[in-house]
């Protein structure tokens, strides 16, 4: 733990601190006025803004993250017969996973902004089979499920869907100028998914397809942020620490430390372009599943999960063209990994596409 606080520490400090910043032009033109309201990152970060005192925004966030291609260990590509050697007959082809998110915000006075965030998850996979001779890798064992017994080539596709685990979070401002702010955030992850999701054959899911953690889990978060003129900036460092030694299913998954900066430029009255670099660090699985589960492929260890990952993304904030007070955003952002260093072997991530709307009242 204390090492991956080390390494979002360090992250954020070698990052140059960038946000968006969304504006209007005055009477005057030569004159920018940022809407603090509209202070808002692209769709793809969380807790990043505050409200006035006895405002309230509801929002929809989705997210899709795509992992597949060469297997990679560490950073290195991994062969399938590679994979092979170390007891794996089937491999993941592909995965995609879709997140859709309810942003709920209310600010009961201008220092303090709580929100409410259930989450709803689809999972994907692609296996195929990499064993010339169709064999049963480690499902055989003793308290493992029946071998997955995929032939060589052979394509398996299966999914889950549920809610995932509810963030409720408060922040708290720390500064608020005309150019500059900052804000503490405090939020508990409470496991409103599951983690008891089977095959149809009555054994275990691989973990990364269970829609939640099953783990009470504290985030806090520090987040800064600042305007000059068109252009804005920030940066936020996050910790996600699994309270809970193993849930019920007898695991828990690995802590989370992030670090992100991010830069906008306004273009127009209404629209800003952001671009965003993100570290993150997440821990190996730790524990293993209590009942019967199988060892054919990596996703059904729990080494083979987290790593470091760098990544960079580009996004457009949009004030839609509705007659309203306050009018609504439109935030998307497409993000690539820079570098990834994995634990274990595992397909390595392409590509997240993240898309938001949100309304204040």
């Amino acid at each position: 733990m204390k090492h991956l606080l080390c390494g979002s520490a360090l992250a954020l400090a070698a990052l140059c601190p960038v946000s968006p910043a969304f504006a209007q032009e005055s009477a005057d033109l030569d004159q920018i006025t940022v809407q603090a309201p509209l202070l808002h990152p692209s769709a793809g970060l969380m807790n990043e803004h505050m409200h006035d005192g006895g405002e309230f925004m509801i929002g929809l966030r989705l997210e899709r993250s795509r992992s597949a291609g060469i297997n990679e260990a560490g950073t290195d590509d991994i062969s399938d017969a590679a994979i092979l050697a170390a007891g794996y007959t089937v491999r993941v082809k592909s995965m995609e996973m879709d997140m859709a998110m309810l942003d709920l915000m209310f600010a009961p006075n201008d220092t303090i902004t709580l929100m409410v965030m259930p989450h709803y998850m689809w999972h994907r996979m692609e296996m195929v089979g990499i064993d010339p001779a169709g064999g049963g890798g480690h499902g055989g064992h003793a308290g493992h499920g029946p071998g997955m017994a995929m032939g060589f080539g052979e394509v398996h596709a299966h999914s889950t869907e549920g809610f995932g685990d509810t963030l409720v979070s408060a922040s708290y401002r720390l500064a608020r100028s005309d150019r500059f702010g900052a804000h503490a955030t405090l939020g508990v992850w409470a496991p409103t998914g599951r983690v008891d999701r089977t095959n149809a054959d009555g054994t275990f899911v691989h973990y990364g397809m269970q829609s939640g953690s099953g783990t009470w889990d504290v985030e806090p978060l520090l987040t800064v942020h600042g305007r000059e003129g068109p252009m804005g900036w920030g940066a936020q460092a996050s910790y996600r620490w699994r309270t809970e030694k193993a849930n019920e299913s007898g695991f828990r998954f690995g802590d989370v430390a992030s670090a992100t900066g991010w830069v906008s430029y306004l273009l127009g009255s209404s629209v800003g372009a952001t671009g965003r670099i993100e570290y993150r660090r997440e821990g190996a699985i730790e524990g293993h599943y209590d009942g019967p589960h199988h060892h054919d492929s990596p996703p059904d260890r729990q080494e083979n999960y987290g790593g470091d990952v760098v990544r960079a993304g580009l996004g457009l904030n949009w004030l839609l063209p509705i007659a309203a007070t306050s009018r609504p955003q439109l935030g998307m952002e497409f993000a690539v990994p820079l570098y990834q260093d994995l634990n274990g072997i595992q397909a390595p991530e392409k590509w997240t596409l993240s898309v938001g709307l949100s309304q204040a009242f």
